[in-house]
């Protein structure tokens, strides 16, 4: 069977959707009875590798996005149109649908048209835009939404890796609406001993507790209310130090950042380093209030490391559930010091709890096993 996944919000240098389709293409390899083609925004229409390993993927012109240009928004449904016709796959994912749906409500009737919720540009952007600013935000955010939401009313399935934006697009209306966790790559994240020879490695003292920070630093991302935080979080009796890794627009303000106890670690390209950087940390830090499912979380968890995370989003409903960490009120950096603050005397405790977390998850191959068995079950039943 032929599939084509589309995503029209992807950065080719880092992020939760880049990890998927790079997972999912490793998934296909392994069952050659299938063939996998994946389209994404580029700088014009040509081909695009996501890791060295990685199968070329089809690009259309994307509009970048963000002061870095790490990220483009797919705007060439012509192209996609064209891969259609020359390569009639028989499922199409559509990622990050908001632009992409309504093109995908042309994709002929025999096409089980599916679409994957990684990221909510409702709750990321538009709620946002619409409270910091005068009222006319709020009735343009509501007819933009409105809108948009007709779009998706044809999906015969929309995948959403939480329950928290599961509720949220059945609360829209949204129809055939399921939730399928993110797999985890239990060889690379895994509950390993704490190594002080990484730590030293980016110039923290292994004596003393360190919080890490890893992912994106753009706005939507909490990172103002983690800037804020951090001369508390060092000022605290029990001497943490705190370590931020990723880029994003933000990346200058933290790198710019002097304290001590405090280290900006750059983005790591290597996952193996990434993997042992966490699992040698005592907590994660998650800002982020609207994941629509908080990959960095689960690899925290999974590494055996507690967290301390916003109330909200993807990543609160892992800590909330694995009762692995603790929680604060999304956007208040007193009350995440507090968690923090919290969180630290019983780190043992949440490892522990992060542990078993991580043993019971499934692994990226179980996850595209039960994506794909769905896929191809609803498709049996249509014929």
């Amino acid at each position: 069977m032929n599939f084509l996944d589309v995503n029209s919000f992807l950065s080719p240098r880092g992020g939760g959707a880049r990890t998927y389709h790079i997972k999912k293409a490793e998934w296909f390899v392994s069952h050659p009875e299938h063939r996998y083609m994946v389209m994404g925004p580029g700088a014009g229409r040509g081909e695009l590798s996501l890791c060295a390993d990685c199968p070329p993927i089809r690009t259309g012109y994307g509009i970048p996005y963000g002061t870095l240009k790490n990220y483009r928004v797919l705007v060439d449904p012509w192209e996609l149109s064209r891969l259609v016709r020359s390569e009639s796959p028989q499922v199409v994912e559509i990622g990050d649908p908001w632009l992409s749906a309504r093109w995908s409500k042309r994709l002929p009737k025999s096409v089980l048209r599916t679409a994957f919720w990684h990221s909510d540009p409702h709750t990321a952007y538009l709620e946002p835009w619409a409270r910091n600013g005068r009222a006319w935000r709020k009735l343009a955010s509501r007819q933009v939404l409105s809108i948009v939401d007709s779009w998706h009313r044809h999906f015969d399935l929309i995948w959403c890796a939480s329950d928290w934006v599961a509720d949220h697009l059945r609360s829209r209306g949204y129809p055939n609406v399921e939730t399928i966790r993110f797999g985890i790559d239990k060889s690379q994240f895994h509950a390993r001993a704490k190594s002080p020879e990484v730590l030293r490695k980016f110039g923290l003292d292994p004596d003393r507790p360190v919080l890490l920070y890893a992912g994106r630093l753009d706005i939507e991302k909490g990172v103002s209310v983690l800037e804020e935080a951090i001369p508390r979080i060092l000022s605290l009796d029990s001497r943490p130090q705190v370590m931020v890794t990723g880029r994003g627009e933000w990346e200058p303000r933290f790198r710019a950042l002097q304290m001590e106890g405090y280290v900006y670690g750059g983005f790591l390209e290597d996952r193996e380093e990434l993997a042992n950087l966490v699992s040698s940390a005592d907590l994660l830090l998650a800002t982020c209030a609207v994941e629509t499912f908080g990959l960095s979380v689960l690899e925290g968890l999974c590494s055996g490391t507690g967290v301390v995370s916003a109330d909200g989003g993807g990543g609160g409903e892992q800590v909330r559930t694995s009762g692995a960490g603790e929680l604060f009120a999304s956007g208040s950096a007193t009350e995440f010091v507090k968690a923090v603050e919290r969180a630290l005397p019983k780190a043992s405790e949440l490892s522990a709890k992060a542990r078993a977390w991580g043993e019971a998850w499934p692994t990226w191959n179980e996850m595209f096993t039960q994506q794909i068995g769905r896929c191809m079950e609803i498709r049996d039943a249509r014929h």
